[in-house]
């Protein structure tokens, strides 16, 4: 974070005499260590990442992956939430920002100071009461970990003055440069990032080419199946002849029959060779299934890898790349379809026929359930139970969905409702009404 930019944004910040205080409306985390703070309608967001933090500002649309509820969380709702920025500040030549708060209830006004510190490893979000004495912090710091201990009722030690006087460099007019910042990060960070999600759905593609590539012959598996069967035949028709038979192996009909390791006699060989032919001859009518199956999730996936690299913002990269989140990952290993997560919503899409039927039945009466109107596509579902879902999260849910069609760009319907108005007809096929309807656009 540049120190010239920091002053600028203090002093933008600071109301001018005679004039009304600013008022921060709200401050939320999207990110790990990202927060969007409201201040008289105008947003902002904080990074702050180790190493590479930053303020910045952007048209675009950011939506938190998941809900942040922790109590660091719970802290900024209770302290900063409609508060007066009385006055703001820089801490001498660090990169330290402090917003001077004021809040009001029913028995008292409440000062807090809530201090964002962009100072490389040192790089913290810290509530304080005006005594300085720390009520909560994004990261807690011990004795142990550094001189200046970070810990709820502990004082907090100022941070040394550097040494040597800094000469920051002038990003001229401030919102041009908080612009600036954004675009810095999107150029540079997006790009690694892209390219690490881009790298792990490929591999994705190529192990699921490499399961069609080497899914077995239908004629073959027919064969062996009757091979099977006829060793069954064989043993059954001379059993009589060898009563208390106890090799690996036998000779019928100048046809040599190796037992299978797990028979205990002739009678019981038989029975597994017959059971293996049935179990063949079912996999060889289901194998074309396997290959629609596979083909289906190349498809899907090969979509999202264009989404992916398509994306113009960390924040749906964020969503889109379900791998990030462990959550996510761990729902995938139980589950048969892809999952995402907006705003803490969890959204499910089928990626085969198959996928969109499991889809259909796990999901609940009152999860939003979206479609893209007389296309085949798949089927999308929003788990919100009887939650309301916020016009973003529906639209962001409706550009994912249009997003992984296969089809050309061009403008789409995007029809939803609750998945208690959507009746299964046949397969994967529905009927549904109560409906509302998005307009979007695929480029």
């Amino acid at each position: 974070m540049n120190l010239s930019t920091l002053k600028k944004f203090a002093t933008y910040l600071n109301p001018p005499l005679n004039t009304q205080t600013k008022k921060l409306r709200s401050i939320k985390r999207i990110g790990d260590n990202i927060f969007k703070l409201d201040i008289n309608g105008e947003i902002f967001y904080f990074d702050l990442s180790k190493s590479k933090s930053s303020i910045y500002i952007t048209q675009d649309v950011l939506i938190a992956p998941k809900l942040y509820n922790a109590p660091f969380d719970k802290s900024l709702q209770k302290l900063c939430y409609n508060a007066q920025i009385k006055s703001a500040k820089v801490d001498g030549d660090n990169r330290i920002l402090q917003l001077f708060l004021e809040t009001q209830n029913s028995y008292k006004t409440n000062t807090t100071i809530l201090q964002a510190e962009f100072t490389g490893c040192y790089t913290n979000l810290i509530l304080l009461n005006q005594n300085f004495i720390v009520l909560d912090a994004l990261r807690h710091i011990t004795k142990e970990q550094s001189f200046r201990e970070v810990r709820i009722t502990k004082p907090l030690l100022p941070l040394p003055q550097p040494k040597k006087k800094p000469n920051p460099s002038d990003e001229g007019e401030l919102l041009d440069a908080l612009k600036n910042n954004f675009l810095s990060i999107k150029e540079n960070e997006l790009k690694q990032k892209i390219q690490k999600s881009s790298t792990h759905i490929t591999q994705k593609i190529k192990q699921l080419k490499h399961f069609l590539d080497n899914l077995e012959n239908k004629q073959e598996l027919e064969k062996t199946a009757l091979i099977q069967a006829n060793f069954g035949q064989l043993i059954l028709q001379n059993l009589y002849l060898y009563p208390n038979f106890k090799g690996r192996e036998i000779t019928l009909q100048n046809t040599i029959i190796k037992l299978p390791p797990k028979a205990t006699s002739l009678s019981h060989a038989a029975q597994i060779f017959f059971e293996n032919s049935k179990k063949l001859n079912k996999k060889a009518q289901n194998i074309h299934l396997q290959e629609e199956n596979l083909q289906e999730k190349i498809a899907f996936y090969s979509q999202l890898l264009k989404m992916v690299q398509n994306v113009t913002n960390l924040n749906d990269l964020q969503i889109l790349d379900s791998n990030s989140q462990k959550e996510s990952q761990q729902k995938q290993n139980s589950k048969a379809f892809e999952s995402f997560f907006i705003e803490g919503f969890k959204v499910s899409i089928g990626k085969s026929e198959k996928e969109n039927i499991t889809l259909l039945k796990e999901a609940k009466a009152d999860d939003i359930w979206m479609h893209i109107r007389n296309i085949p596509s798949s089927h999308l579902i929003i788990h919100c139970g009887k939650n309301k879902i916020p016009d973003i999260i529906l639209q962001k849910a409706a550009k994912i969905l249009v997003g992984f069609l296969k089809s050309f760009s061009g403008n789409y319907e995007v029809d939803y409702t609750k998945r208690k108005f959507v009746k299964i007809t046949q397969g994967a096929n529905v009927i549904y009404g109560k409906e509302q309807t998005f307009q979007m656009t695929k480029e």
